[in-house]
């Protein structure tokens, strides 16, 4: 039995964070001994719990700037545990996890982002990714969620010699349409059948496009009255309020913020048409999860979202509001529900949970052993 840690800095609502868990509660318990370690716990720490077969740990990390004590806790955690191997996602976490691992632990990192603008975010952050650079050779291998993932880091000047592409598993059963709750957001929402449900769901992030899904929506509003946008997440009050009033009167009557969902498959079933204004991903799970839902979507050409969307979606220009709105004007013109059953089917044949807790599990038994499966 292989023993693994598998180390995150939070379980708070996210993609890596519903990722991570998605492999904690399937990954083969006959196979890996699997203790968990987390710096903060989360929102959705009581999933976790409830996990049959692994050990959890809350490190209780006291804030940004404990530094000593948490490394102290982290390497004593690990000394007990003697990993095989250390498997850990993002920054922060990848960082502690090399710093304090035993000596015959290997320890693998894992990446999620592609086109980031490290310009828009922090010093810490823009020290984190620095440091990850300059250590990336000290790993034993690096697991990215997509190509452009790989692409993105080694342009930046990160070791990716022994990195590879294990992209999202979404969980199909979790996510299919459901005829009742579809029924139930449209009759809240007061939707017709004639009526068309766009959605975003996404956290409220200069990476993801808002402003410019905004303005698009905006033209898209003023020429189809059946039209509603709703946008599911949180995050940046400041650019909520830019889209806010760049939506003027659309605002809250056709424009709907719906804020953090814990049941977001809910609202995916209640959606036509998924739109994300990204201009910086890797792989979006946002985008598998309205495919598995039978959503046909409208995506910007970054990260690894033209490949999953492939001939089930309509693909445009990043950061261009009348590219997007064109986009979307397209895709009510065509046919919906075709387009949604042949996008789930996409999603079942080629990114289920399944396949990627197989994926990761052959990275890890190769890893530690030096012996490759097929």
């Amino acid at each position: 039995m292989v023993k693994v840690v598998l180390s995150i800095r939070s379980l708070d609502i996210g993609g890596a964070e519903r990722q991570f868990i998605e492999l904690v509660k399937h990954i083969d318990k006959t196979k890996f001994d699997v203790t968990m370690c987390t710096m903060y716990g989360g929102v959705q720490e009581e999933i976790v719990k409830n996990i049959d077969g692994i050990r959890y740990i809350n490190l209780q990390k006291k804030g940004r700037y404990d530094f000593l004590d948490f490394y102290l806790k982290y390497k004593k955690v690990l000394f007990d545990t003697q990993p095989d191997v250390i498997y850990s996602f993002l920054g922060e976490m990848n960082l502690f996890s090399l710093w304090c691992k035993p000596k015959k632990s290997k320890i693998f990192w894992g990446f999620r982002a592609s086109n980031m603008d490290l310009s828009q975010y922090g010093k810490v952050s823009q020290l984190m990714f620095w440091l990850q650079k300059k250590l990336s050779c000290r790993v034993d291998k690096i697991i990215a969620n997509s190509q452009a993932s790989v692409e993105f880091h080694k342009k930046s000047g990160f070791c990716m010699d022994r990195a590879v592409v294990v992209p999202n598993g979404i969980d199909t059963t979790r996510f299919g349409r459901d005829t009742y709750k579809r029924e139930e957001f449209r009759r809240k929402y007061d939707l017709s059948e004639k009526d068309v449900a766009i959605g975003i769901v996404a956290r409220i992030d200069y990476m993801k496009g808002y402003t410019i899904l905004a303005e698009s929506a905006k033209r898209v509003l003023a020429s189809y009255e059946n039209v509603k946008f709703f946008a599911v997440g949180g995050g940046d009050e400041t650019i909520k309020n830019e889209c806010e009033k760049i939506l003027g009167v659309y605002n809250g009557t056709r424009f709907i913020w719906l804020g953090n969902q814990k049941q977001v498959e809910d609202i995916y079933s209640g959606l036509d048409i998924a739109v994300s204004s990204s201009f910086g991903e890797g792989f979006s799970n946002s985008i598998a999860e309205a495919m598995s839902s039978e959503v046909p979507c409208v995506v910007t050409d970054v990260g690894d979202s033209r490949m999953i969307v492939a001939d089930t979606g309509i693909v445009v220009a990043p950061n261009d509001a009348q590219s997007l709105s064109a986009g979307i004007e397209k895709m009510l013109s065509s046919d919906l529900d075709a387009l949604g059953k042949r996008a789930r089917e996409r999603i079942v044949e080629n990114f289920s949970i399944e396949k990627m807790t197989k994926s990761t599990q052959r990275e890890i038994i190769c890893g530690w052993s030096n012996k490759c499966v097929a």
